[in-house]
């Protein structure tokens, strides 16, 4: 972009430093989430005997009906509890649980990579609401099978990192150049923040393809207000993939969503912001934004923040449908919460599944809600007070960890957990006089992530067994002494 030069002699201190506060106060409430703590009431925190060294925080449910199958995938990113990524049943119960602490994780969800099922999500540093980070990608095992950062030598952002069907990733980064700030009410010497889209190999890293906002989106496309930092003019937070191979990319700070070509990277059209390709139906219109999701047949979600500075009454999910032959957007359905109206500052995400439904993450807010394709509220769930998570999912998945189960004894009372492991049902509880002869005592039900079972009396040793719904035996946890 003309007048512009690098900002590569900055240090990688400096480089952060700069960045920091940029978007009028936006990095400062979102790039604060790793850090902000709050005082954990009583059974904020959960804690088990057999894995002392996992502290997620406990969910409340406020409201449970028929919802989508799969579980939640969630990474609370602050408030009591450990930091990490995490999944979780209808009940809130723990299905798995990685604290990543002290880092931050972001944007956990299943994916397939070569044909199999993994993990995947940003860890990092996001004091500066851009992120400095990795990619991590765990098998079913629970494996690393890969970390790595951006291309380029770019910095990770926290903001997207989604696998493709031919097995590369889709990840963004930021870069900070001198620029003429003078049309957007800054100084003709200031620094601005552009938007990076990559498109990595994996593991390696290679740059297949990348996308600067700088390029192709004006300064005055945004919204942003200068206020004496590096301008984050553009703060690009969701990519998606579209039917046709092209890419869908939401920029918060222009309020609106881009269609960029993924041979030239023209952008083909704009949905919302100042400059608009589509006439904005009644309701569509949105502001600072996250998580644009291309659904085939011209259906667009959008989680629309409406805030930060606060521009509309409520954060809402939209669907909208878009005609590219008129240049119309229409709304299909917007989805608030209920009761009580919640204002999202920053982050949030809407999946549409595929039977209708709608999960819908609150950001800032401590929610995670799931629609019925009407609009009825048919599962709420809260992170206790101060609890963030920047996107919330619901998918199907198979658990088979590397790990043994865990076991713990107090007395002859027994806490046995296998992290992570989808298919336990029930245990069945081995116990003895010598570690080297052990009964076979009780089969008790799995009972959430931590089951409780009581050996036999004399006993002075006990493993358990984890036995899947046919009774076939998985996995035998280490002996304990009682």
């Amino acid at each position: 972009m003309p007048g512009m030069s690098g900002a590569g002699s900055w240090t990688r201190g400096e480089f952060v430093r700069r960045t920091a506060l940029a978007a009028a106060g936006l990095a400062l409430a979102e790039g604060g989430l790793g850090d902000v703590l709050a005082l954990a009431a009583p059974g904020d925190v959960q804690v088990f005997r057999s894995r002392p060294d996992l502290r997620p925080p406990r969910l409340t449910v406020l409201h449970s009906g028929q919802t989508g199958a799969g579980d939640l995938f969630l990474a609370p990113s602050s408030g009591p509890g450990q930091r990490g990524v995490l999944i979780v049943d209808n009940t809130g119960e723990v299905v798995y649980f990685h604290p990543t602490v002290p880092q931050t994780a972001m944007n956990f969800r299943p994916g397939r990579f070569h044909g199999k099922p993994v993990l995947t999500w940003w860890e990092g540093n996001a004091g500066t609401g851009l992120g400095e980070g990795t990619h991590v990608i765990l098998d079913d095992s629970y494996r690393v099978l890969a970390r790595l950062p951006a291309g380029g030598g770019r910095q990770s952002d926290l903001h997207e990192f989604a696998l493709t069907p031919r097995n590369t990733a889709l990840v963004t980064s930021y870069e900070v150049v001198s620029a003429d700030l003078s049309a957007v009410g800054g100084p003709a010497n200031g620094e601005v923040i552009g938007g990076i889209v990559q498109e990595i190999a994996v593991p390696s890293g290679r740059v297949l393809f990348e996308w600067r906002s700088l390029d192709h989106v004006a300064l005055d496309e945004t919204h942003a207000v200068y206020s004496g930092h590096p301008l984050d003019y553009f703060h690009v937070n969701s990519i998606d993939l579209t039917r046709d191979g092209n890419l869908l990319v939401s920029a918060r700070n222009t309020w609106g969503v881009y269609k960029v070509s993924r041979r030239t990277g023209e952008v083909l059209w704009r949905l919302g912001g100042r400059r608009s390709d589509f006439e904005m139906g009644r309701g569509t219109v949105f502001a600072w934004q996250h998580d644009a999701r291309h659904h085939g047949d011209g259906v667009v979600s959008i989680f629309d923040d409406g805030a930060q500075p606060q521009v509309e009454p409520e954060s809402r999910a939209l669907l909208i449908q878009l005609d590219g032959k008129r240049g119309k957007a229409t709304l299909v359905r917007k989805y608030t919460h209920r009761p009580g109206r919640i204002v999202s500052r920053f982050m949030g995400n809407s999946q549409l599944l595929g039977n209708g439904n709608v999960v819908v993450g609150w950001g800032s807010e401590p929610y995670v809600t799931e629609f019925a394709p009407d609009g009825a509220i048919l599962l709420d769930l809260k992170l206790p007070k101060g609890g963030q998570n920047y996107r919330a999912f619901r998918f199907p998945w198979t658990g088979r960890p590397y790990t043994r189960p865990a076991l713990a004894a107090k007395g002859r009372r027994l806490y046995m957990s296998w992290n992570g492991a989808t298919e336990v049902a029930a245990w069945q509880v081995l116990a003895g006089q010598s570690a080297g002869a052990l009964d076979i005592g009780d089969e008790v039900r799995r009972s959430g992530f931590e089951t409780q079972a009581v050996a036999p009396a004399g006993s002075r040793f006990a493993a358990v067994v984890a036995v899947d719904r046919s009774g076939n035996e998985l996995r035998r946890s280490p002996t304990v002494r009682l």
